[in-house]
């Protein structure tokens, strides 16, 4: 995939700085950004989904849900 973005003389200039810390040209920097960024946010992801799953289990250990079958309720709204 190719990305392309235009940023201000000053966006690059702060990027340039930052990337010159690690070593980085602007454009690999931006790219370590965004993929650090992805990966932040699939990891509070998966850990928000692990909580869900957690109390969904707890809650049915605990007999706070209710067996549900599919097809056996008609929608009365109609």
């Amino acid at each position: 995939m190719k990305l392309q973005i235009t940023i201000t003389e000053e966006e690059e200039k702060l990027l340039a700085q930052r990337a010159s810390l690690l070593g980085y040209d602007v454009t690999k920097y931006a790219k370590f950004l965004l993929t650090t960024e992805a990966r932040k946010s699939h990891l509070l992801l998966n850990r928000k989904l692990e909580k869900i799953i957690e109390k969904a289990l707890r809650d049915d250990s605990e007999g706070k849900t209710h067996e549900w079958v599919f097809g056996k309720y008609e929608n009365k709204s109609h």
